[in-house]
């Protein structure tokens, strides 16, 4: 690419400021002088400055047919790809992807699970009404993560991450893959692989089950009715990957009639849109009115670290467009 000005737009999260970012990194290259970068936030702008841009740094490409006969990059800030709509994309230009969220993510799902164990939170709210309920009695046992059996479904950046650490806390974890030749040389004796096609018989062995898989045609609804009715009555469902890949109707009816004892769910059906502050429930189901069920707002990985991280292989990229060299993560050419 030829080393004129390069014209960077990036697209405006609800809270987050990319060229804030951005900027920083720039600087600390010494090479911001290089680039101009326009924020965006509705659909005429966008238009409007795609007509000479260079690179987008968005989370989403629609099907709808843009002007942009200078665009190279395509640079999503995240490792999804699922709001891209790829035969949309301008010939010429590649798209790459991002990770870096997996460490927040993993110790996320640690701390649901010690915090099925353990219910801390509970402890603390007992006690600070001078309620010692639990004080050396049966009623105050609680559970521990040693020897518990969890299932990871996926075993990409994030599953591996979590596996890591689950082995810090001595649990017996199974790795449920697309295709198991792919880890037959896996060398550790404390990951067992299966594939997720012959899943359903193994489910009554798994106290924890994390969803950390892609959302695709494969995988949507792929925790149905029937796959739920499989797992132990005392397992715990974890989702940080994203919502329809759990069924939503069946996650809420096991819920309700305790066929599983509980879930942590960060990611959903229903999202709000951009700068509306009207209340939304996650999920048409009343969900949120269940005692056992924990939810965050799709804010597993959100760290500063996690931006750092990643705004500074962004930038690395946009560089290495600027010169020439190789991207990092093309997932489109």
């Amino acid at each position: 690419m030829r080393k004129n000005k390069i014209k960077i737009i990036a697209t405006v999260g609800p809270n987050l400021d990319f060229k804030k970012y951005l900027l920083n990194n720039l600087k600390k290259r010494n090479v911001s002088s290089h680039y101009s970068i326009i924020m965006v936030n509705d659909a005429k702008s966008l238009q409007k400055e795609l007509l000479n841009a260079n690179v987008i740094i968005t989370n989403k490409w629609t099907n709808k047919i843009l002007k942009t006969p200078d665009l190279k990059l395509l640079q999503i800030p995240a490792a999804g790809y699922d709001n891209i709509h790829f035969p949309s994309i301008p010939t010429g230009c590649k798209v790459c992807n991002i990770f870096e969220h997996e460490a927040p993510i993993a110790e996320y799902c640690i701390l649901a699970m010690l915090e099925s164990e353990i219910k801390l939170f509970k402890m603390n709210s007992l006690l600070k009404k001078g309620d010692w309920t639990g004080y050396f009695s049966n009623s105050g046992f609680h559970g521990e993560l040693l020897h518990k059996e969890l299932a990871i479904i996926g075993y990409g950046h994030i599953g591996k991450e979590i596996y890591k650490r689950a082995q810090s806390f001595g649990m017996k974890t199974t790795a449920i893959v697309r295709n198991i030749a792919k880890y037959k040389n896996n060398n550790s004796k404390k990951l067992t692989f299966l594939s997720i096609k012959n899943i359903q018989k193994y489910l009554n062995y798994f106290d924890y089950l994390i969803v950390a898989c892609p959302l695709n045609n494969e995988t949507e609804n792929l925790i149905s009715h029937d796959f739920i009715k499989n797992m132990k009555k005392s397992s715990v469902i974890i989702n940080i990957a994203r919502g329809p890949i759990i069924n939503e109707k069946a996650l809420y009816i096991a819920l309700k009639n305790k066929s599983i004892r509980g879930a942590i769910i960060d990611v959903w059906y229903q999202y709000p849109k951009v700068n509306n502050p009207k209340k939304l429930w996650p999920s048409k189901f009343p969900l949120h009115k269940l005692e056992n069920i924990y939810m965050s707002a799709h804010m597993s990985a959100w760290t500063h670290q996690l931006w750092e991280r990643r705004f500074e292989i962004i930038t690395k990229n946009i560089e290495n467009l600027r010169n020439g060299r190789k991207l990092i993560n093309i997932i489109k050419n």
